[in-house]
């Protein structure tokens, strides 16, 4: 199902999803529209069922120009968005089922220059993507046990000048992404164990003036991260429980000028 904000007229509807089952798996796609055709971003969204796969996937993409913009797991399957026009110079990946090993790696990519664009956890390992060129400055990260460990990171950040700009909960932790100059303004989030709960959340921050930053499924929580930004563009989201139904939407956005700014992954209870 499709939901749409434009931020020309307003939220012009939300479309119920069909009936679920109970703890159904969902995709969630979030979208973005700049306001000129010119602006859109060359995306290829590309799915493989290992880890092994679709890194091999991600370095044939880089190969042609593509660098990786976001990735998820989910339901057996990995997805990777590619686009063209991140302004990222050079992008590395690393795995690992073991979180301190993982950690030491991120610190020396760090020193190496590196920034962390997206942290992904599936299939038992925990997944760093890496850029340079990246327009943020004064990356950190915070490791949490427990949600509301995770809030009082947040709250602690934003009073140091910091903005989050991801999220990830899995495997007895909660990870948040921060940084400085990141272009966004004031923030804001809530997590819900519900969907449905979810939707009618992100309808009320659009009438409020907000856009979504992140849609993050973990540790049995749905989270959305909201910004305030000077520059706002029409935005929309769908969700499916049928990955190639999903799919065949991803295009129907693309069709209609949309890029994708977030994938999440989670259950509809």
């Amino acid at each position: 199902m499709r939901w749409y904000r434009n931020i020309f007229i307003s939220l012009v509807g939300v479309v119920a999803l069909s009936s679920m089952s109970n703890a159904e798996h969902i995709w969630v796609g979030l979208y973005g529209k700049k306001s000129s055709v010119a602006n859109k971003s060359a995306q290829s969204l590309i799915s493989r069922e290992s880890l092994n796969d679709i890194s091999l996937a991600i370095e044939e993409e880089w190969r042609r120009g593509y660098f990786l913009s976001e990735l998820e797991q989910g339901a057996r399957t990995w997805m990777g968005v590619f686009s063209k026009s991140t302004g990222y110079t050079a992008q590395s990946l690393y795995h690992s089922g073991n979180w301190n090993r993982f950690k030491k790696v991120v610190d020396k990519k760090r020193a190496q220059g590196y920034s962390i664009v997206d942290i992904e956890y599936g299939d038992g390992e925990w997944v760093a993507i890496f850029a340079t060129g990246v327009t943020f400055t004064d990356q950190v990260y915070t490791e949490d046990k427990l949600w509301d460990g995770f809030q009082k990171s947040v709250e602690k950040k934003w009073k140091e000048g910091y903005r989050l700009t991801h999220a990830e909960a899995a495997d007895g932790k909660w990870i948040g992404l921060y940084a400085k100059n990141t272009g966004l303004g004031q923030q804001s989030f809530t997590s819900r164990d519900d969907w449905d709960e979810i939707r009618q959340i992100i309808k009320n921050r659009w009438n409020e003036g907000y856009s979504i930053g992140t849609i993050m499924y973990g540790e049995s929580r749905w989270f959305v991260l909201f910004n305030k930004n000077s520059k706002r563009y029409a935005e929309a989201y769908n969700s499916s429980h049928e990955w190639e139904r999903f799919r065949a939407e991803v295009k129907n956005y693309w069709k209609d000028g949309f890029d994708i700014t977030g994938l999440a992954s989670g259950w509809y209870d």
